[in-house]
């Protein structure tokens, strides 16, 4: 696979710190497959690419 075409995993503190949220947050968007997430052992990486769509689709929700 080349590097281009390599998904950039964060763990849930550093996807956190990126948004500006919670890791309690982030979480509740892993649980809630709100974002695209890999478990590792007991932990989470997080799919950068699938952040930004989920930001930009929760900025836009509830509005007419």
């Amino acid at each position: 696979m080349q590097e281009a075409e390599q998904s950039v995993l964060m763990t849930v503190k550093e996807a956190a710190v990126h948004l500006r949220v919670s890791e309690r947050t982030i979480r509740r968007w892993i649980k809630g497959h709100f974002v695209t997430s890999i478990r590792v052992g007991k932990t989470y990486r997080i799919v950068r690419d699938s952040l930004p769509t989920f930001v930009i689709s929760e900025k836009n929700f509830g509005k007419s």
